[in-house]
């Protein structure tokens, strides 16, 4: 009888997380609060207990008790309406630490501007976060940019150049072990992207770098290329991304990514 009830009862760990649900030294309750906090995003910047709980798919008592401890902490902060919350400043004090670490930041910032300057394009350097891609440094030539690129935004592994470059700065192991995630636990990415991802990843020994070209916003298009391993054994990867210009892939093969495999070479 207890073995039907355990069978019926919902999962402990996060979404994602289900290979640790038998796990007895893997914290729960740590794990549950720390996906709370990334609940919130630039388009989702107010959370109330009941849209977490819907979100997090734990009851409202239990989200609660939660938002109440982070907030305590400073992870959470309450805002003018009642029962709200926003991310609080020491989340902010809890990243910039890390940052600090990847010297690679300095050395590469005035050489990045230099080409974005060049060539009219945004330049980042991403490392990968769980299946996708965050900036550790952005530069950007122009501020009339719609869409988010900076320092900690994230960006689709499967889907931009930045992370097809990445999956080939890994070793082959590694890489094949990525793939085998996303197509399990990003099935609507690999749909999206899988195809092209694959085919840039056959391409690379060819053209030694990655594109993607409207593949995300129909009006970005991007070129990128490995940069190894960084500060701290990071794998990482560098891309130029362009705007609102005619998609070009040929453009951006020829052109681009002869600059940018420059950049990089200078970098490491």
């Amino acid at each position: 009888m207890s073995n039907s009830r355990s069978s019926l009862s919902p999962s402990r760990v996060p979404a994602g997380f289900h290979e640790y649900e038998a796990d007895r030294q893997f914290a729960t309750t740590l794990a549950r609060g720390l996906e709370l906090l990334r609940c919130f995003t630039p388009d989702l910047p107010v959370l109330g207990n009941k849209e977490l709980s819907r979100r997090l798919g734990l009851p409202t008592a239990t989200i609660s008790r939660l938002t109440y401890t982070l907030m305590c902490m400073g992870y959470l902060a309450q805002t003018e309406s009642y029962g709200k919350y926003r991310l609080g400043s020491a989340v902010l004090s809890l990243g910039y630490p890390l940052l600090q670490l990847f010297k690679v930041r300095r050395q590469a910032r005035p050489l990045m501007l230099e080409l974005a300057e060049e060539t009219g394009s945004s330049v980042s350097i991403g490392i990968r976060d769980r299946l996708s891609i965050v900036y550790i440094e952005a530069i950007r030539a122009s501020a009339h940019g719609m869409y988010p690129l900076d320092v900690g935004t994230t960006h689709s592994l499967a889907g931009t150049a930045i992370g097809r470059a990445y999956l080939m700065a890994c070793l082959p192991k590694e890489r094949d072990a990525l793939l085998n995630q996303l197509r399990v636990k990003s099935p609507e990415e690999w749909t999206l992207h899988g195809e092209k991802l694959m085919r840039n990843l056959t391409q690379y020994a060819r053209t030694g770098c990655c594109v993607s070209v409207g593949e995300i916003h129909p009006d970005v298009q991007a070129v990128a290329v490995p940069l190894g391993r960084i500060d701290r054994s990071e794998v990482a990867a560098i891309n130029c991304s362009f705007q609102g210009l005619a998609l070009d892939e040929t453009w951006l093969r020829e052109k681009i990514a002869p600059k940018l495999t420059a950049l990089a070479r200078r970098i490491m």
